[in-house]
């Protein structure tokens, strides 16, 4: 057995890693792939949940659409709305916090629409890239994803370190690849030079990802960033209102009216938190830019007393509100989710390549 291995210890551990994780690095690229692509995704085959008729020039009110939804959906705890810019859009109900979409309304009828489609599937696909199981969180499932994480950053290196002999003695032919030679020259070249051209994209993705692995890690990327590390609210409490009439969520259109008297049209899409923390309701907004940024809102006041907008962020503060747009692409538009998508789906090349390359080495060993 002993014989497949070499006195190229690097060699050594990048054979065995591949052996051990390559199934797991396999699942969490290609799930990532697929999650790369999911709002287009759900857009396409969910347009009449996500796109209304406009009917009227004015749309009903935040609470009007609340109470409506509400009065239909008596036990529904609505955590946020999520608002457009785009007037043809409908209003997405958020129920049972961490922005999970409950309901879309027509904000020209109150209409609840046709729940979406698709949400189980990207939602297996969520918990086999998060936790490696097929449904909701399992810690075991998230170390497994977490070692496989720190493993391609191990097999990136050590891939790019072993090729490094080929490549100073001629780097243009070292990166070609001859699609004309034999299968297996051709799926070994296959699987280095992808995997050098996709190094860089992977290894951000990597960097990243480990951010929701370990909270030693995640409180490292804050110091070394120089940002305070916000406390994580856990268990948070969903509020459970018994509506009486539409005036006891008033409140919800003076938070939007406050947050358009000084942000104005700047927005291409808002989410409303309608329970209060320390006496003021938060609101998260993507610009025309396309950077999101949070205020807090104060409706005794009727004022915004907190306003972190990405132009008022240190170099830091910037970097950490970044974390999932680099991990997944979207930080370089969209080009750069295209590139993240494919070296994500390019780990099942690398493991099924990299397991025919151990089977062959084996059989020409023992032949």
């Amino acid at each position: 057995m002993f014989k497949i291995f070499k006195k190229n210890w690097w060699f050594n551990i990048h054979m065995i890693v591949g052996l051990l994780l390559g199934i797991t690095i396999a699942i969490v690229g290609v799930t990532g792939a697929i999650l790369s692509y999911r709002p287009e995704i759900m857009a396409l085959i969910n347009s009449k949940s996500l796109y209304v008729k406009k009917t009227t020039d004015t749309p009903l009110t935040l609470a009007k659409i609340a109470e409506k939804v509400s009065r239909q959906n008596i036990n529904v705890s609505i955590s946020s709305l999520t608002i457009y810019s785009d007037e043809t859009r409908s209003v997405a109900v958020n129920s049972g916090g961490h922005g999970r979409v409950g309901y879309f309304v027509d904000p020209y009828t109150g209409e609840t629409l046709p729940n979406m489609k698709g949400g189980e599937f990207f939602n297996v696909m969520i918990s086999l890239h998060r936790w490696m199981t097929f449904q909701g969180m399992n810690q075991t499932g998230k170390q497994i994803v977490a070692i496989s994480t720190i493993a391609i950053i191990i097999l990136s290196l050590s891939g790019l370190w072993l090729y490094l002999p080929p490549m100073r003695r001629n780097f243009l032919k070292s990166m070609t690849i001859n699609f004309k030679r034999g299968w297996f020259s051709l799926l070994y070249k296959l699987h280095i030079v992808v995997g050098i051209y996709t190094l860089i994209f992977v290894l951000i993705m990597c960097l990243t990802g480990l951010y929701w692995s370990y909270g030693w890690y995640r409180t490292m990327l804050y110091k070394i960033a120089g940002v305070e590390q916000p406390v994580r609210m856990q268990n948070m409490q969903r509020q459970q209102t018994k509506i009486e009439s539409v005036n006891d969520l008033n409140y919800l259109d003076t938070i939007y009216t406050v947050f358009k008297d000084n942000i104005g049209e700047d927005y291409t899409s808002l989410t409303l938190n309608t329970v209060a923390q320390n006496g003021t309701y938060s609101v998260a907004y993507q610009n025309t830019k396309g950077d999101t940024n949070r205020v807090q809102v104060d409706i005794e006041k009727n004022e915004i007393i907190s306003n972190s907008k990405s132009v008022n962020k240190t170099l830091g503060e910037k970097f950490m509100s970044s974390i999932y747009p680099l991990h997944s692409g979207y930080f370089f538009g969209e080009i750069g989710k295209f590139l993240w998508c494919i070296s994500s789906a390019a780990m099942a090349l690398f493991a099924i390549s990299g397991f025919v390359m151990f089977y062959k080495r084996v059989k020409s060993r023992y032949k």
